[in-house]
């Protein structure tokens, strides 16, 4: 992460404190299983990882929201899509309007191949939060580790664990 991310990410937090902790606690963590698509579902990660490994005013500041958001994201990689739809949300699927022509869309969009644009840089988001966790666990000794130990639940613990072995990665 660059000085210019941490600082934007910093200021984010500083100067919408109460909103941001409303927006992580309200929509981010409850919502972030309804990310659909690989390549949506990894930047969400990398975003989330970098907030959570990266951004010292969030652990400071916002550091009950800390490890829920951390479930949240193992949640991302291991859980299967939230597709439920809310009452209050209907939508028309465009396959039931008169006049869709199903084999003219599918011509229009074939092709179109999905762009990562972490792909040179993160190959792997699972690793990335492991390396991030390690960062983060070597500014802060002890802390880090026993915060995730005592307060983050057991199958994402173990789910967890996995990461931090596949990266060869352990926190002290």
């Amino acid at each position: 992460m660059t000085m210019k991310d941490s600082y934007l990410m910093g200021s984010m937090v500083e100067h919408f404190e109460p909103l941001f902790g409303n927006f992580v606690e309200k929509f981010l963590i409850p919502d972030v299983q309804k990310v659909s698509g690989t390549t949506e579902q990894k930047i969400c990660a990398v975003g989330i990882t970098k907030l959570l490994g990266d951004c010292p005013k969030f652990l400071e500041t916002y550091s009950k929201f800390w490890v829920p958001l951390l479930q949240a994201l193992i949640g991302l990689f291991e859980l299967p899509e939230d597709d439920t739809i809310p009452d209050d949300e209907h939508f028309i699927e465009i396959e039931d309007t008169p006049g869709y022509q199903t084999a003219y869309s599918q011509l229009a969009y074939a092709g179109k191949k999905e762009r990562d644009p972490f792909s040179d840089t993160i190959p792997d988001a699972k690793i990335f939060l492991a390396q991030s966790l390690q960062k983060l666990s070597a500014a802060h000794p002890g802390e880090i580790n026993t915060k995730i130990k005592s307060e983050l639940h057991a199958d994402a613990l173990g789910f967890l664990q996995k990461y931090l072995q596949g990266a060869g990665i352990t926190l002290g």
